[in-house]
């Protein structure tokens, strides 16, 4: 079976469910179905055929869903078999039966026309029977919530006769003996509505309660069928394997044999993406508890993943989220208020069902693994929320409290922290959510990859012509090459954009961990982020995550005050943290920025000498002060704590981004915060260098690196103890390296002020680097080297335009050797 095959009909599946779920006072599932219905319509490049008619038909039937409300109950169900016989044609490759096809497409026709066997049809037949089983006690139909549902939906609500009510009232009393107590008393305030209508005393919008009530039923009836069908499985297990086994079961879960590998990948992606989005919601919903919006926004969310995953087989996250839902559906009905235990309760869920996710993902059909640490204990908490009617805050302080794991170690996918009850945390609504999203088609990164392999290939084969010597001799040729130029260049930029990712999904992991780093360390803090659609290389997007949580963690821990010390200055109660991202010409800038009591440069001096990580009579800059929080082992606190402290957070900071080929700048004022600064490459296929020379050998300097490059005077130039060469720039005193002496090239020039020296800087360390002469800047396919002889001052090679290989410098290494 082709894969696009396949993925039209999962599409078609995907429309089925969420038309299953469609009710007359609950439509939002009809503009899903039809979106997809949408999508799969545009998988058609060529002529579907006889499918036409029915695909037209079927569009026409999800049309009259979601505008109309006459015969909703008949064209929702000749739509779904519409659907599904398209599904069966494409599974059969077009051999059914025409009478299938036919009968489909009549049915649907007919429904939408009223000529089917309509809902009011079907009322009036109610109608007789409820009359009849009125008059006699011997019913041989028991009367069901579908019967109610169906007698209900016939009804106007301006024009209801005595006889109708009559009708109603023993309707639900011929209801009742045949549903279970969980339900009994939605049907008593059912009742309750009818009894106020007999007595004209019903207020308006009786009916569209009615019918909610009806609804709410007929899911407490579902979900106690759910349940008595688990528990007979349970039971059937219990016989066969023993109690011990039964234990044992309580405490794993096993993906399922017949589980399709290929759409687990599809399956994990749509939830990880649900569940990012239900995670800002409800860190948008702690700031704005009632807006209705985001309320179904995460239960749409939950309500999604429980749908597909029972599809898939996957019972304990479908029930861990049936348990989550029903939670979501008390707010959103308001029985009890979103508050601060309820968005602790749905955020540690998500990082349950993300851990099963993440083992979803690696696992084959058949195998066992553990549940989640507090799964059984999070799914209690639920089931007592949601059947003792407990508020959310006393059912967490019977289990214990909010268990997130201590973030002593980075979470590279969620920014994990702990939860103590101390102070709120705010995070700033995010605009862009509601932004409109273009089409898009998911491709594999390794496809991806190699096109950008291949094209910069191309690019390099292109330089190599270009530059032969005996184009310029043909004029028409060199025209057609320049031509070509151009074009390549425009390809190369717009494959270059396809790896580009937004830094939203990074700076949304943000919001997460600020919250709950706020609360372990009991202060109030907000987080404002700028410029998340900034793009940036996607290999680049992981790599940076680690060295923002540090900064992130370490402003919180280190930077912002306590309630007590921001009480006792003109500060306001609620700190800030903001994370900017902005792109400026070839490079992409990223800042962390607090408000709280900065950086203390006579301490961070004091710690550096007692570690003997600088001389004591050594004079340095605010700027080198700075900098010295990123050398190992270096930490300012007193205290080491369970978020900070122990010396290892700002060096993983700083190797990360050099690893990037950026760099890391701090600026900070006591009383008034820290500014860190992150400098990074706009992509890491591109290398922009400056090309030099040194005697007959060309060597590549990333541009990043270098300040300025300039002419060295006499006076300029001395030498310390003998040996030790150094060149004043600017009034600042930098040694000297030459390259020359660094690769043994003889032809090299010797004097410093025959040469051109380029002033490099790298962390808190600058020096001025002796080059024969600049050729020019230019942007380079870098690519990595295999070297017999190990030479850590080279980082990688380019392709030059004449066929050679110059050498790209590691201006880091070059200063440690």
């Amino acid at each position: 079976m082709s894969s696009l095959k396949e993925e039209r009909i999962q599409e078609l599946e995907k429309i089925i469910r969420a038309l299953a779920d469609v009710w007359p006072a609950d439509r939002d599932n009809v503009a899903v179905a039809g979106a997809q219905f949408e999508e799969f319509i545009s998988t058609f490049e060529d002529d579907p055929g006889q499918l036409q008619r029915l695909i037209d038909v079927a569009w026409k039937g999800l049309r009259y869903l979601y505008e109309e409300d006459e015969f909703f109950m008949s064209v929702k169900t000749s739509t779904m078999q519409a659907v599904n016989t398209i599904r069966e044609y494409l599974v059969e490759d077009g051999d059914i039966e025409v009478e299938v096809f036919e009968k489909a497409y009549d049915d649907l026709d007919e429904a939408l026309s009223g000529g089917k066997e309509s809902a009011d049809t079907l009322i009036e037949l109610e109608e007789e029977q409820a009359a009849e089983d009125v008059d006699d006690e011997k019913e041989t139909k028991p009367r069901t919530l579908n019967d109610l549902a169906s007698y209900i939906l016939g009804l106007n609500e301006e024009d209801v006769s005595e006889e109708y009510v009559e009708k109603l009232s023993a309707l639900i009393e011929g209801v009742k003996g045949n549903i279970p107590d969980e339900a009994m008393p939605l049907l008593d305030k059912a009742q309750d509505i009818v009894d106020q209508l007999k007595s004209g005393d019903a207020e308006e919008g009786w009916l569209a309660k009615l019918a909610d009530l009806t609804e709410k039923a007929i899911e407490v009836e579902s979900d106690e069928q759910w349940n008595e069908s688990t528990e007979e499985v349970e039971q059937a297990e219990a016989a066969e394997t023993g109690s011990e086994q039964e234990e044992k079961t309580e405490e794993v879960f096993t993906v399922p044999e017949s589980i399709d590998g290929a759409m687990v990948g599809e399956f994990v992606t749509e939830c990880t993406e649900l569940l990012e989005m239900a995670e800002g919601a409800l860190l948008d919903l702690e700031e704005s508890p009632d807006d209705e919006e985001l309320v179904n926004k995460v239960f749409r969310a939950f309500h999604t993943i429980k749908g597909t995953s029972a599809f898939m087989g996957l019972q304990p996250i479908s029930e861990f989220t049936h348990h989550l839902e029903t939670v979501l559906s008390m707010v959103r009905d308001g029985d009890i208020d979103f508050d601060t235990a309820c968005a602790d309760i749905s955020l540690e869920a998500i990082d349950i069902i993300n851990s099963m996710l993440d083992v979803i993902e690696t696992s084959e059909g058949g195998e066992t693994f553990p549940k989640p640490l507090n799964y059984e204990r999070l799914t209690s908490v639920l089931e007592h929320i949601a059947d003792a009617e407990v508020a959310p805050e006393k059912a967490l302080e019977e289990a214990g409290g909010i268990q997130y794991e201590t973030p002593t170690e980075v979470e590279t996918k969620q920014g994990a922290g702990s939860s103590d009850d101390g102070a709120t945390v705010k995070a700033a609504p995010n605009s862009s959510d509601d932004s409109q999203t273009e089409s898009s088609v998911r491709v594999n990164v390794s496809r991806l990859d190699q096109l950008i392999d291949m094209i910069g290939e191309l690019v390099i084969a292109h330089s190599v012509v270009a530059q032969d010597e005996s184009i310029p001799d043909h004029s028409n040729l060199q025209k057609k090459i320049n031509h070509t130029s151009k074009i390549l260049r425009e390809l190369q930029d717009t494959s270059l954009t396809l790896r580009m990712v937004p830094l939203k999904a990074t700076f949304h992991k943000m919001n997460r961990l600020v919250r709950d780093l706020a609360r372990k360390a009991s202060k109030d803090v907000k987080l404002k982020t700028f410029g998340e659609d900034t793009e940036i290389d996607r290999n680049m997007v992981d790599i940076i995550n680690e060295p923002l949580v540090h900064m992130v963690r370490n402003a919180i821990d280190h930077g912002i005050e306590t309630k007590e010390e921001r009480a006792k200055t003109d500060k306001p109660d609620q700190a800030t943290v903001w994370l900017r991202a902005s792109q400026e010409g070839g490079k992409v800038v990223i800042e962390i920025e607090d408000d709280g009591k900065g950086i203390n440069k006579e301490k961070v001096l004091e710690k550096a000498i007692n570690k003997g990580l600088v001389e004591p009579d050594q004079n340095l800059t605010d700027k080198e002060i700075y900098n010295l929080i990123f050398l190992p082992g270096f930490s300012s606190t007193d205290q080491v704590t369970d978020l900070s402290g122990r010396g290892v957070g700002m060096d993983v900071v700083r190797k990360s981004i050099e690893e990037l080929k950026g760099k890391v700048d701090v600026e900070s004022e006591i009383g008034e915060g820290t500014k860190i600064t992150i400098e990074l490459p706009f992509t890491l296929a591109i290398t922009d260098g400056m090309l030099v020379r040194v005697g007959n050998q060309r060597f590549i300097v990333p541009t990043l690196n270098i300040d300025r490059a300039f002419r060295a005077q006499k006076d300029d130039v001395f030498t310390v103890m003998g040996n030790s060469e150094k060149v004043s720039i600017r009034g600042e005193t930098v040694p000297v390296i030459r390259l020359h002496d660094h690769f043994n090239i003889d032809e090299g020039k010797k004097s410093l002020t025959d040469g051109t020296l380029l002033a490099i800087r790298n962390a808190n360390k600058k020096y001025a680097l002796l080059v024969d002469e600049v050729i020019g800047q230019q942007q380079l396919v870098g690519k990595s080297i295999n070297m017999v002889a190990e030479m850590n001052h080279i980082s990688g090679g380019a392709i030059l335009g004449d066929g050679t290989v110059g050498l790209i410098l590691d201006t880091a290494a070059l200063m440690m050797n």
